[in-house]
């Protein structure tokens, strides 16, 4: 096995134990000596993978858009509607699969910095999202009010304020089922003539 894939395996293999315990003590509880212990191994083996402690955070970013490239966009038809839907239900199964600890870590993560974030529009899961609308537009499928970044924008802001809104109240309510009423709505206002 080529060295960079050998890292890739065992980078992707701590990442997910290390969601497990944000899981369940929260990213702010945990600490890179009390992490490590945890997953027997040596502070020097996490910083080999991890640089630093907020390298989690993206890559929980890079995660999702992995999720999305590689999983999501295989269910696509060629009925753009449809496909939206498809791309909202997802959102809310993935957030839950991390669960609201993670998503907790994801929404407090800092809105500006050097490395690639979550508002980066150059990002897998915001150009998935951005095709589906342009394709849709191209198809006669929407109708959109403003071009398809823009409203690309507009639906990643509401996605990721229901996952916070569901991180928020613990879990304790049915985020996929939220997220069909409000793509339900929302795909209306796509379809409805200008």
């Amino acid at each position: 096995m080529n060295p960079q894939k050998k890292f890739n395996l065992r980078k992707q293999e701590l990442f997910t134990q290390i969601t497990d315990l944000i899981n369940a003590e929260g990213y702010e509880n945990i600490t890179i000596r009390g992490l490590c212990q945890k997953l027997s191994i040596s502070t020097g083996t996490f910083y080999h993978y991890f640089p630093q402690k907020g390298d989690l955070i993206y890559a929980l970013f890079a995660d999702i858009d992995d999720y999305f490239l590689n999983e999501v966009t295989k269910n696509f038809t060629e009925d753009e509607t449809s496909n939206l839907v498809t791309f909202c239900e997802h959102y809310g199964i993935y957030i839950i699969r991390n669960g609201v600890e993670t998503c907790r870590c994801i929404s407090v993560a800092p809105l500006k910095n050097d490395s690639p974030n979550y508002l980066d529009e150059e990002r897998g899961i915001f150009q998935i999202l951005e095709q589906i609308l342009s394709r849709g537009e191209d198809k006669k499928q929407f109708h959109l009010k403003q071009c398809p970044k823009q409203t690309t924008r507009m639906l990643m802001v509401l996605l990721r304020g229901y996952s916070a809104d569901w991180a928020k109240r613990d879990g304790n309510y049915d985020l996929i089922e939220s997220l069909r009423q409000f793509i339900l709505l929302f795909r209306i206002s796509l379809c409805s003539e200008k």
